[in-house]
């Protein structure tokens, strides 16, 4: 393959290989072992919480408690300083829906149409099968659960929880997909409580990318040919007037030479698992995952018009102002944190 037609580096490679890994990482969870027994195991017949090398017992119930509380705050000042990088790159809803579209997309390039689409929905079940009894093995000894799957063995409790995981990763990885994140989920509606302009975000640069509209690639991009970058206020404009078309009227003609780097492909809305289009500005229910970014990247690149026209950034920080770091609820957070871990390691030692 020569230079010429070798496609793009795709940027954020990195998050498919995370997805990969966390996933296996799920499933393996329950197979590790300390010291001749389950690494991870909520024994709840046995009343116990085997956590590697420490040993929960009811009595110890503050104990976990406070994992769970220093979790749910970790998790909280993370997406205060980084941005929804949870919900984008580690949730069980985003990982599985994502598996969910691979396994699809693997199979319908390999089996005809009629076939596909039956045999996606086979292979979606199987994984979701085993996606409950790896569930359900973090709370009963997983290779007893495996091996009562093939002599019938499995309690009442045992086959309900597995077939209702089953259903519920089939359901929402493979029906339900965003209106989980959108509707269902109690996290993603906290996420205005944890951000601010300082959060990085998914966000569209106008003053490059405006106005948008097919032109030919020999051209150049803004800033190889000399057009240079709008300023702010006619960006946003276009932004607005491009988003709300009944409200601002049509937008004017520009020649070739005017328009912006943005062909308009619409190859950004198309990767979206949200379906929404970024370049109406900063978007609620955008989960940060990167595909729009990926997609946008190698349009560009394949228009010789340089980097993509979407960032991963802070709106202070796509606005030319340097990163604040530390800020009020910075503060509380962090201090939240500390707290916990220190009454933990108190309680402990």
């Amino acid at each position: 393959m020569s230079v010429a037609t070798r496609p793009p580096p795709h940027p954020w490679r990195w998050r498919r290989a995370l997805g990969l890994a966390l996933l296996i990482l799920f499933h393996a969870l329950p197979w590790l072992q300390w010291n001749g027994r389950q690494a991870l195991l909520l024994d709840l017949n046995a009343r116990r919480f085997d956590l590697f090398a420490l040993t929960l017992w009811p009595d110890d119930i503050g104990v976990l408690l406070g994992l769970l509380a220093v979790m749910a705050v970790g998790l909280a000042l993370l997406t205060h300083l980084a941005g929804r990088v949870w919900c984008g790159h580690a949730c069980p809803q985003t990982l599985w829906t994502r598996a969910f579209d691979g396994i699809a997309q693997a199979l319908a390039r390999v089996l005809p149409a009629q076939a596909a689409r039956p045999f996606t929905h086979v292979v979606w079940l199987l994984l979701s099968l085993w996606t409950g009894i790896t569930f359900v093995g973090l709370f009963s000894p997983i290779r007893e659960l495996v091996a009562g799957a093939f002599d019938g063995s499995w309690s009442g409790w045992e086959t309900f929880w597995v077939l209702f995981y089953a259903g519920a990763t089939w359901g929402n990885a493979g029906f339900l997909r965003e209106q989980v994140c959108r509707s269902l989920c109690p996290f993603a509606r906290m996420q205005p409580l944890l951000t601010d302009p300082h959060t990085p975000r998914m966000l569209y640069d106008p003053r490059r990318g405006e106005p948008r509209g097919a032109r030919p690639p020999a051209l150049g991009g803004v800033l190889g040919r000399g057009r240079g970058l709008l300023d702010p206020t006619t960006a946003q404009d276009y932004v607005f007037r491009a988003a709300h078309p009944l409200l601002a009227g049509p937008m004017p003609t520009f020649s070739a030479d005017r328009l912006g780097d943005c062909i308009d492909c619409m190859a950004c809305v198309r990767a979206c698992p949200m379906q929404l289009d970024i370049r109406h500005g900063p978007q609620a229910d955008c989960l940060a995952c990167g595909a729009c970014l990926e997609a946008c990247t190698r349009q560009q690149q394949q228009a010789g018009f340089g980097p993509g026209l979407i960032s991963y950034c802070s709106p202070q920080v796509m606005a030319g102002q340097p990163r604040r770091w530390w800020r009020p609820r910075t503060t509380v957070l962090a201090s939240m944190l500390l707290a916990l871990l220190a009454c933990g390691v108190w309680r402990l030692f």
